[in-house]
């Protein structure tokens, strides 16, 4: 039998929700200090709001630090240790000459570096990850940090829903006690961002290219890698789960947006190309490719990760 919810107890429910946005979006107090308020006047209010004993409150407080540390706060860290590296061995470099050497078209390498490489990046890493390094790419490609910042945050709305992992709907799926429905919420989030997928791209180019004469093209680029995003995400979404899609999406995007940008380059365009050795480019990318392959190894799509799962609830059986 379901309990009666009355007004205030969904008054207190949603007001540390609230009371963040108001400390965060307002007040402009630190990340820190608002989380910090945040959690003591929820403790409050599970106490004296919602009768929750101290030794559940203390324990909910617990549980969410650990769920915090594990995995979000390693995949932060791992993403900045990861990002480090690229930039202290010089392989960044080579990332940013191969997006800058595909085409002239300011709008293909806006739209390449914060729809496909950004959201790679958020699939992969998250957590502002997807923003921070298209946007310091694309202000050394000469363009304005305002702007980089805008575009990079605008790409960055679609591919949130899979971010880090898949974490937002595996999480949501294990909250509502329906693991095994994962697949399924994948596949109905997809179709919930669909639309978006055809209009971000296209505002993204808009805003790098407005002139009326680019409308044309930027309507069948938006079309071409809305659709290929939407179709990949999809299919990653039904057969592997919440962790690839924006994963598989953007690596199919950003093939699609190369090739446009190939079929499309004009004969007068002069791209200045700086030649890397075949060991060079391998290792630049053989750190998102080892995430890649590492995520796709643990995935349903593998017997890896089901046999390790068999292998756990035996354990857990037995002790």
């Amino acid at each position: 039998m379901l309990e009666t919810v009355s007004g205030l107890q969904v008054i207190l429910a949603v007001t540390p929700v609230i009371l963040l946005i108001v400390l965060l979006g307002f007040l402009k107090l630190p990340g820190e200090k608002s989380a910090s308020i945040t959690l003591v006047v929820t403790a409050l209010i599970a106490l004296f709001g919602f009768n929750l004993s101290l030794i559940d409150t203390s324990l909910s407080v617990v549980y969410g630090m650990v769920k915090a540390i594990f995995p979000i706060l390693i995949i932060i860290l791992m993403a900045i240790y990861s990002y480090n590296v690229q930039v202290e061995s010089q392989k960044i470099e080579i990332i940013k000459q191969q997006f800058s050497a595909i085409s002239t078209d300011k709008s293909i390498q806006v739209l390449l570096l914060t729809w496909g490489f950004g959201g790679l990046l958020e699939g992969m890493a998250g957590f502002g990850t997807a923003v921070a390094i298209p946007a310091a790419i694309l202000i050394s490609l000469g363009f304005k940090p305002m702007f980089s910042a805008v575009v990079s945050l605008i790409a960055n709305s679609v591919p949130t829903a899979f971010g880090a992992v898949g974490i937002p709907v595996i999480v949501l799926a294990r909250e509502v006690e329906m693991v095994e429905q994962i697949t399924t919420i994948s596949a109905h989030v997809v179709w919930q961002l669909a639309v978006l997928m055809f209009l971000v791209p296209f505002l993204i180019v808009t805003l790098a290219d407005k002139s009326v004469k680019a409308i044309p093209k930027n309507i069948i680029l938006s079309l071409l890698v809305g659709g290929v995003t939407l179709a990949v995400q999809y299919y990653a979404a039904v057969y592997i789960g919440a962790e690839t899609p924006a994963i598989l999406g953007s690596i199919a995007s950003v093939i699609t947006i190369i090739l446009f940008g190939k079929i499309t380059a004009k004969k007068e365009d002069k791209i200045e190309k700086q030649s890397f050795s075949l060991l060079s480019i391998f290792q630049a990318w053989s750190v998102y490719g080892l995430i890649l392959l590492l995520v796709l190894l643990t995935s349903p799509l593998f017997p890896f990760a089901t046999m390790m799962k068999s292998n756990l609830e035996i354990f857990q059986t037995n002790f």
